[in-house]
């Protein structure tokens, strides 16, 4: 019997731990919560409220999309484009010196057929690297040399109407602590270049010169209103690894002298329903890069559900809205991308229901909601309460 009382007792916690909350929504009242869904044309006003271009979008994996499905989504839905991997190292200089940019311009040309405007993602990380990286190089070689000579190709290549450029892509380590220099945060991630690539950890480029000269490359390569972002997951809360983000950021304005207003700071956000930042945190974290005159962006967003149970849908639709509302109210943010268009084409797989439309490509409960969030916005409502918080917390109605 105390066998069989545990076993109740931890499946009620269980459930528990995993039960969302009760939400009230924009669509539960005078917004589209069913039929086609065209915030494409909203977006002109959001910007005209916003005083610059806000750019919605998606990235594209150009191999796997199925026939149509881009050409609509992205005419219908977004004005933004972002190549999943085509820009990355390993697909732009597969050998030395050579730089190939045929993937990455077919995503920017598509960009432009489709009336939308295009971000350019990424110009280094240590995961996606070119067969002759990282050989055997030193750390000279790496810094005055191949990194910057990498950069300044590539985003000169792609031209100066690039949004934004991910310079660098996660290069803080997960187990950093609170009052690390931004040295120490880099230094945390131990992977190449900060060391060698044979899991040894034996030291490589031992200063942040490598971040600088990356930078200093990408400045002088970019086009005038290009911002030039630090992109990194698991950040925009009170803690110690979106500190070392923001510290890092500062350094490198401090040691290549980029005005402030040409650097981003770029929040993955692959979220789900129990490791979203709250509404208010990240608007907190948003306003304190304004103050330093940093854009912030959402770059990547995803929201894993345990299940495709209508009260996870609904409750994926509130932390969508939330992230999306953050955006649109703070002055410094104008670019919000969305990470795979639909859950068939997820980089987590379809069981994730990470996306905004379904493996049939139907809207989901999120779509209609971040639509009329958008809506709301354009239309110069006042921006709504938490709705992730629950409805005992939160009634938009």
């Amino acid at each position: 019997m105390l066998f069989l009382a545990l076993l109740s007792t931890l499946a009620i916690a269980i459930a528990s731990a995993l039960a969302v909350p009760t939400v009230d929504l924009l669509i539960d009242h005078t917004f589209p919560n069913t039929g086609p869904l065209s915030p494409h044309q909203t977006l002109s006003s959001v910007s005209a409220h916003k005083g610059r271009p806000f750019h919605f979008g998606s990235s594209l994996n150009i191999t796997i999309p199925h026939p149509g499905w881009p050409e609509k989504v992205f005419s219908d839905f977004f004005n933004h484009v972002v190549a999943e991997n085509g820009c990355k190292w390993g697909e732009v200089e597969r050998v030395r010196g050579v730089s190939d940019l045929r993937e990455c311009r077919e995503v920017g040309e598509f960009a432009r057929e489709v009336g939308g405007s295009f971000r350019g993602h990424n110009t280094f990380w240590h995961t996606h690297l070119p067969s002759w990286l990282p050989g055997n190089f030193s750390a000279h070689t790496l810094v005055n040399n191949i990194i910057p000579t990498h950069v300044r190709a590539e985003i000169s290549g792609m031209g100066p109407s690039v949004t934004s450029w991910d310079v660098v892509n996660e290069v803080v380590g997960d187990t950093v602590t609170s009052g690390m220099t931004p040295l120490e945060c880099v230094q945390n991630k131990d992977v190449w270049p900060t060391v060698v690539s044979d899991g040894s950890s034996v030291p490589l480029v031992r200063d942040l010169s490598f971040l600088y000269a990356a930078f200093g490359a990408a400045f002088d390569a970019a086009g005038p209103s290009t911002r030039l972002s630090m992109n990194d997951y698991n950040t925009g809360a009170d803690d110690a690894k979106t500190a070392c983000n923001i510290a890092l950021l500062k350094d490198i304005q401090k040691n290549t002298n980029i005005p402030s207003n040409r650097l981003a700071l770029g929040f993955q956000s692959h979220i789900n329903e129990t490791t979203f930042v709250s509404k208010a945190q990240l608007a907190k974290t948003f306003a304190g890069l304004a103050e330093l005159g940093v854009e912030a962006m959402i770059t990547e967003i995803d929201i894993t559900l345990n299940s495709s149970a209508e009260e996870d849908l609904r409750f994926q639709a509130a932390i969508w809205g939330d992230y999306i509302d953050v955006c649109l109210f703070a002055t410094n943010c104008h670019e919000f991308i969305n990470w795979d268009s639909r859950d068939d084409e997820s980089w987590l797989g379809g069981q994730a229901i990470a996306t905004l439309f379904d493996k049939n490509g139907d809207p989901k409960p999120a779509a209609y909601e971040v639509a009329a969030r958008l809506m709301h916005f354009a239309r110069g409502g006042e921006e709504v309460c938490a709705t992730a918080r629950g409805v005992e917390r939160c009634r938009v109605g």
